[in-house]
Formats: C-alpha cells, structure tokens, sequence
C-alpha cells in the first residue's frame, strides 16, 4: 500500500517538471512550486482517497497528475490577501 504513495510522489514530481514548476522557493509569494504545496497534495490527497475509497493505481497516478496541476494554479485558485488599505 506504501507503493500507492510512493508512486503518487513520483508521478507528481515527473508532471510538475513536465509543466515547469519552479524548484525554487519564493518564501514572498502564494505561488507553488515543484517541492511544497506538491509532494503534500500528493500525500494529503492519497491519505483521504485511501480513507474513503482504498487505493489503486488508477487513483494514485490521477492524484499525482491533480497534485501538480493543483500545485502549478493554486494562486489562481487562491489569489492573495490585500491586508489593509
């Protein structure tokens, strides 16, 4: 069952360099990059399709695909805060 997880990772670290996520992080901005959020989603979202549904590898590669896409548009999804003004 670790396999399921592990090649949901995998997957979702392929895809997001398929798709350019940045490797480096930008501690100022809301915009993913190929480490956090996406190794995370992958994780948080295998964890409750194992809880509600049990794993296989049809979820495991569409949860790495959704991780990285998620990752790539997630402050177009959540754009910023404007505290203030």
């Amino acid at each position: 069952m670790i396999l399921y997880y592990i090649l949901s990772v995998v997957i979702s670290l392929v895809v997001g360099l398929v798709i350019k996520l940045p490797l480096k992080m930008d501690t100022n901005s809301f915009r993913g990059n190929l480490i956090f959020p996406t190794i995370f989603t992958a994780l948080g979202l295998m964890a409750v399709v194992d809880t509600l549904f049990g794993l296989n590898l049809v979820f495991s590669v569409l949860i790495g695909i959704l991780s990285s896409l998620f990752s790539k548009y997630v402050d177009v999804i959540f754009p910023g805060v404007d505290y203030g003004g």
